[in-house]
């Protein structure tokens, strides 16, 4: 796999990612005996409210985690996507990358059980970082430091999770003070 940061972008004046997620969306709902409820394009190329790898991140929603099987990896497969191996907490991540020489992503499937607390706080990062440009530039800054400062990719993908447990925390924090 690629072993490095992939360089950020700013926007997507082509709306590229809306196409490649409209398509894909569609390829994921249409696949024969598909499990996949609900997509969402989140992440960085959804708003670009602060600079991203350009990369789609796709949050594939399934009644339980355990319907993966009968997404059959096979079939993913065949659309260019395989399973990455991390130990990932109540999900499955896919990915799709430019060519199987130097792997770089393209696109990321963040398969997860839909109505869980995970498929929530996806959804609710996502919007918080949607309409709140503050918090948006603040996140961007940190990711983009972190990509700065961390050598390999996985070290990168790990401390950008605690970013987004971070965010999440103040995102709580926000919502509980605004209801008292």
């Amino acid at each position: 796999m690629y072993s490095d940061v992939q360089p950020f972008i700013k926007e997507d004046v082509q709306q590229t990612f809306i196409k490649q997620y409209k398509m894909l969306r569609h390829k994921l709902l249409t696949l024969l005996d598909t499990p996949v409820k609900t997509t969402h394009h989140i992440g960085g190329t959804s708003h670009f409210n602060y600079p991203t790898e350009p990369i789609l991140d796709v949050l594939v929603g399934v009644d339980d985690l355990h319907d993966i099987t009968a997404l059959d990896e096979k079939r993913l497969n065949y659309q260019g996507f395989y399973r990455l191996h991390h130990p990932y907490h109540k999900k499955v991540v896919m990915a799709q990358f430019n060519n199987l020489i130097d792997l770089k992503q393209i696109a990321r499937l963040h398969i997860v059980q839909i109505d869980s607390q995970l498929y929530n706080d996806y959804l609710k990062t996502n919007y918080y970082l949607t309409i709140n440009a503050s918090s948006a530039t603040h996140f961007g800054k940190q990711k983009y430091n972190l990509a700065t400062d961390t050598a390999p990719i996985r070290e990168y993908e790990n401390q950008k999770q605690l970013l987004f447990k971070q965010l999440l925390r103040e995102i709580n924090k926000d919502l509980s003070n605004t209801h008292h």
